[in-house]
């Protein structure tokens, strides 16, 4: 049985049609998702976690249906999300952050450390570069413990430094949790992904 299923899914935002009859399946592994902007990347990702609704299609996730069901219920079932805009408690320091996800003060610090946002464990999210925010987005998706990620764009607005520190942990992770990665470009993707889409004009066109 497939991990996730994703059914003829399509998506109007009042007349712009987002996404166009979009099926595929991920029994488990890394999915890598490229295309341009507008291609509707994202859009599919918020509709699998729950913050978006399909206008048509169905989602299962380890056979349960989970079309239009809440995200919180969504992230109960194994389901993480890491945003490209970063959600996080603006006022909240990196480590409160991170602590609230995972619950564990151990298991919160080692993602920290990971993800190399131990040196800014006591800054509040809103004094922290739009790089850190990047990984303290990742880190707060992973500190869920999930068994199916949603990483949308998780490369963008890092260094190169960060960049291979972020490649390095997800193809560690890669091994016991499953990932769907959003990217404009196959670079990035190619040797994490195990098998990649090419989205564009809110459809697959292309598959490898």
């Amino acid at each position: 049985m497939a991990m996730l299923e994703v059914v003829r899914i399509s998506k109007m935002f009042g007349k712009d049609v987002v996404l166009k009859n979009v099926t595929f399946s991920l029994k488990n592994g890394i999915l890598g998702i490229y295309g341009p902007n507008g291609s509707g990347k994202t859009t599919l990702l918020k509709i699998i976690s729950g913050f978006e609704k399909p206008s048509c299609g169905w989602i299962f996730f380890n056979g349960k249906e989970i079309t239009n069901m809440a995200p919180q219920k969504i992230v109960k079932l194994g389901i993480a999300m890491a945003f490209q805009i970063p959600r996080v408690f603006w006022n909240l320091t990196v480590y409160e952050n991170v602590l609230l996800a995972a619950r564990e003060k151990d298991y919160a610090m080692e993602i920290c450390e990971e993800l190399n946002i131990k040196d800014i464990l006591f800054k509040k999210a809103n004094e922290i570069s739009q790089g850190k925010l990047k990984l303290l987005q990742l880190a707060l998706c992973f500190a869920l413990k999930p068994k199916l990620a949603l990483l949308d764009e998780p490369f963008a607005s890092l260094d190169a430094e960060n960049v291979e520190i972020v490649l390095d942990y997800l193809r560690r992770r890669g091994d016991e949790i499953s990932m769907i990665i959003t990217a404009h470009r196959t670079k990035l993707l190619k040797g994490l992904a195990s098998c990649m889409f090419e989205m564009r004009g809110g459809k697959i066109v292309r598959s490898s």
